[in-house]
């Protein structure tokens, strides 16, 4: 349905086949609409979206059907994935929610998402984006593994170390931060209690 929608307003003169030149002018609220576009083409290294309308031979099209740009757009989504139900994503969320409860009754007058393609006014809210920062694992004896954005890993000690101040620096209040803290550093000093296991 929306595909339909989105061809039918990008195709100008109504020729049943969109160009190159009538595609650019949608593609910029294509992306902010659909997060997932812009993260597909990042991932695949394509640098143009009329990259994803090549033929099977990788030569690039003078002009596209219906059903060339449903089959493109149904394959980035199907390469899509749901995001991880991790704290990162639910913190990202929780902040992207309250900066829109924050600006509701502004945005209302004042609409900052793309374009409605039913329609000529624009969506209140640009859509949420989800921004991996990366992620640690312990694997015990002082030591941790990260994955962090630009496909960079690191393991051992070191890693430990970035971990721990990550957690701290993400803790609610300066109170929490310290007992984190104080709790670290007397493990590290007086190794674990295990009279309560």
């Amino acid at each position: 349905e929306d595909i339909s929608t989105i061809f039918k307003a990008a195709d100008k003169d109504n020729s049943g086949t969109l160009t190159v030149d009538e595609l650019r002018e949608v593609i910029e609220d294509i992306l902010i609409r659909y997060p997932q576009m812009d993260l597909y083409l990042k991932s695949n290294r394509l640098f143009d979206v009329t990259d994803l309308f090549r033929d099977s031979d990788g030569n690039e099209r003078e002009e596209v059907d219906i059903e060339g740009f449903k089959l493109a757009l149904a394959h980035v989504d199907s390469q899509m994935k749901s995001l991880p139900a991790t704290a990162q994503v639910a913190a990202q969320q929780g902040t992207y929610l309250s900066k829109c409860f924050n600006h509701m009754e502004q945005c209302k007058s004042n609409p900052e998402g793309p374009l409605r393609f039913r329609g000529s006014e624009r969506h209140a809210f640009r859509p949420f984006r989800y921004k991996h920062f990366g992620q640690f694992a312990p694997l015990g004896g002082e030591q941790a593994a990260a994955e962090l954005p630009g496909d960079w890993v690191s393991l051992g000690h070191s890693t430990q170390w970035l971990w721990y101040s990550v957690y701290a620096s993400k803790q609610v209040s300066w109170r929490t931060r310290i007992l984190v803290v104080s709790d670290w550093t007397r493990r590290k000093v007086f190794g674990r209690d295990s009279s309560r296991i």
